[in-house]
């Protein structure tokens, strides 16, 4: 008993770590099946904005047809003929080629090439061929690029967001898991003291079946210590039944098994109390990630502002054509070195009107920002009221452990006491067992306090946001 309560008050000077938590965390981060989906989605919000940044690339486009054109026509030239209808089938076959390439500021070019082998019924073939170059350019809503600028802002806002959001929900399961160990932690812990009150109900029921052979003691007395070494048992197996459920949530969380000894108990010599983390509120990354999205919807209620423009695009065109007999002669006067040539501008203008659809886009992204900014605000407020409750959690903790500390030695002394007392016929067995169960219940409210002041710990250190930087650094 005096080793115990020496080891149990060390326990409260020490200033230290859980020597195994940062090699468990290191297997949790690597392992553990929400922490992968979480990282994915960072990579997919990455292949979001690179492809959409990729986008303004170089387009081939080619093609080749066939046409055999037998309908019957009809045109004001052909009315003198019966009925001003007329058939000429013409056998056709067209290849084309061209380019294409967008432009981060709104422009578009397009270069296009076609070659036309024409056949009529009793004639020769006639070979057609066509160059042209297309440019357009916006000057409404991707004027300059502004239109591509803000969506890449915007994806660029979502990037950090899914970054933030990903991080949030890694440090969320971190601490799931920083409990979890504690559970572990806690149980192990129990069920050594079940185990020693166990072989203490042992050792009295072997001392009284002594003495009741001898006559010093009366049989109710043998009796009523087979009760209490009969629960003693029950409590030790309860307590081993806790420690491998708690285990069981452990392994799972690292896709592996683990032992109950990769885990410090609380009552063993190496286990440390944690100390308080040092952060601010200002970086918990529930907080951040608010702010990053609330960065995103407001990009996301300008480009609204900005789909309210009419479109606007402005083309300029130059084409040239020729035919003849021969291919390579009508290649070479269809370019645009040739003389057949077709200059065209145009100015064209598209404005729904009412802009009903993007009005209704712009009011849910106005809902969404304010939604969102509300959201952050609370929870601004809410963290700074959890830091401070969670601070005088941990100080009634500090005190309640050193009540508790005094309150285990009187009850080691009594305990002892009444042993002697008892011996010597003073003192009835109730009374025995009943200072034996004042000790065990003092044992596990100490424990539990240190196990409840740990997680507040880790509470503390998620809502610093360097959750996981904490865990890590909690090595021997």
């Amino acid at each position: 008993m005096k080793v115990a309560l020496s080891l149990i008050s060390s326990l409260f000077y020490s200033h230290g770590v859980l020597a195994n938590l940062s090699g468990l965390t290191q297997d949790f981060l690597k392992n553990n099946a929400d922490v992968a989906v979480a990282k994915s989605q960072i990579e997919l919000a990455k292949l979001d904005y690179q492809a959409f940044d990729l986008q303004n690339t170089t387009n081939l486009t080619a093609s080749t047809g066939y046409n055999d054109n037998s309908l019957e026509s009809f045109s004001a030239f052909a009315a003198q003929f019966a009925g001003g209808a007329f058939r000429l089938p013409i056998e056709s076959i067209t290849h084309t080629l061209g380019l294409e390439k967008s432009f981060s500021w709104g422009g578009e070019l397009a270069f296009d090439n076609s070659i036309q082998t024409l056949k009529a019924q009793g004639a020769k073939s006639i070979y057609g061929f066509s160059q042209g170059l297309t440019y357009r350019q916006s000057l409404g809503r991707d004027f300059l690029g502004r239109g591509f600028k803000k969506r890449r802002d915007e994806l660029s806002l979502a990037l950090k967001f899914s970054e933030s959001s990903s991080e949030q929900a890694i440090q969320t399961r971190l601490l799931e898991f920083s409990r979890g160990y504690y559970d572990v932690s806690l149980n192990k812990a129990l069920v050594k003291l079940r185990a020693d009150a166990q072989s203490r109900a042992k050792r009295r029921l072997s001392l009284i079946k002594a003495r009741v052979r001898d006559g010093l003691r009366e049989k109710v007395d043998r009796i009523q210590a087979e009760l209490s070494y009969f629960q003693t048992i029950e409590n030790v197996s309860s307590a081993q039944q806790n420690l491998t459920s708690a285990l069981e949530l452990i392994s799972t969380a690292v896709h592996r098994k683990v032992g109950s000894d990769e885990i410090i108990s609380l009552l063993d010599k190496s286990y440390k109390r944690t100390s308080n983390p040092v952060g601010k509120i200002q970086n918990n990354t529930n907080l951040k990630g608010l702010q990053d999205q609330l960065n995103t919807t407001k990009a996301g209620l300008e480009r609204a502002d900005f789909n309210l423009m009419p479109e606007v695009t402005f083309q300029a065109q130059l084409r040239n054509n020729n035919f003849d007999p021969q291919e390579a002669q009508s290649i070479s006067g269809g370019t645009f070195t040739g003389d057949n040539e077709e200059v065209a501008v145009s100015l064209n203008l598209v404005w729904p009107i009412g802009s009903k659809p993007q009005k209704v886009e712009k009011t849910r992204a106005l809902v969404n920002y304010n939604t969102t900014k509300l959201r952050l605000d609370k929870f601004a407020q809410d963290a700074l009221q959890s830091e401070k409750s969670i601070q005088e959690q941990i100080a009634i903790l500090d005190k309640n452990t050193l009540s508790a500390k005094r309150r285990l030695s009187l009850a080691t002394q009594a305990l002892r006491e009444y042993n002697r007392l008892y011996s010597k016929g003073r003192a009835d067995l109730d009374q025995l067992i009943a200072a034996e169960e004042t000790l065990i219940n003092t044992e596990v409210s100490y424990i539990q306090y240190l196990a409840q002041r740990e997680r507040l710990i880790y509470g503390l250190a998620f809502l610093y946001g360097n959750l996981k930087s904490f865990m890590l650094s909690q090595g021997s």
